[in-house]
């Protein structure tokens, strides 16, 4: 289904929502998930990665946040300097909007994104206490090692969506995920390639280790022949698979 909610400054933010076909009559769990891009967008063409959560009771809810791409000039821009703000404040928005609606159980929320999806779930993450949990697979951990190493097509992205790297230096320190460790209190699970040009998987091995170190709940999974991008069915499957169970753990755990 098509849903709006009142996002970032009370801007009115898209999302697709896919209800489970579940005769169980308590409230699903919710997945929220974060495309990547970050000016990218879900369009809610049939997608077997959400038939697979659906069908196992989850409800699940993409993020148009402000930002997407075809919505509008306007909408698209309102990322502008605000990217690690704006989406991930839209996240917990549209998750607080499905709240009130008495639409999931508040006590199971969890969040997901890749690679700049992966950035926006974990600052949702540490900025409240609605996520139990987040799995990402290749996120973007630090904002300035994304921009020195990005390919040349991405080169000066960050321009426009965090501004000039010599004006702004302080912004991209503080929103980069791996900064705000200290924030992060709730379990984390990462996968990542070790053949990914774009963000080197030990980011991800360190940013585990040291959530290990503060006692926080981490996995992490590596996969020697993929990229920033998986390609393998078998890999494929593995993520879902091994997503599952961890969910399965960490709310076994808390209940």
């Amino acid at each position: 289904e098509s849903y709006w909610f009142k996002g970032y400054g009370n801007k009115m933010t898209h999302a697709w929502i896919y209800k489970p076909n579940s005769t169980d009559n308590n409230k699903p769990p919710l997945i929220v998930k974060a495309h990547s891009g970050p000016t990218s967008v879900f369009d809610g063409s049939f997608n077997l990665e959400v038939q697979y959560w659906t069908s196992r009771g989850w409800f699940v809810a993409e993020v148009n946040y402000g930002g997407s791409s075809g919505f509008g000039r306007q909408y698209r821009e309102r990322l502008n300097k605000l990217w690690g703000v704006l989406d991930s404040a839209d996240c917990i928005a549209l998750t607080q909007s499905l709240k009130e609606e008495k639409l999931i159980d508040p006590s199971r929320i969890v969040i997901s994104g890749n690679s700049a999806g992966g950035l926006t779930a974990l600052t949702a993450l540490y900025k409240t206490n609605l996520f139990k949990a987040a799995f990402c697979k290749y996120p973007v951990i630090d904002i300035n090692a994304m921009r020195l190493n990005t390919h040349r097509f991405e080169r000066n992205y960050l321009n426009s969506l965090i501004g000039n790297y010599d004006n702004n230096k302080q912004k991209y320190f503080e929103r980069s995920p791996n900064n705000n460790l200290r924030k992060i209190n709730k379990p984390i699970l990462i996968f990542h390639g070790k053949k990914d040009s774009v963000i080197h998987f030990k980011e991800s091995i360190e940013f585990n280790k040291k959530l290990l170190e503060k006692n926080v709940y981490s996995e992490i999974v590596l996969f020697d022949e993929e990229g920033h991008g998986f390609k393998d069915i078998q890999n494929k499957i593995k993520v879902l698979e091994k997503t599952e169970k961890f969910l399965k753990y960490i709310f076994t755990l808390k209940s």
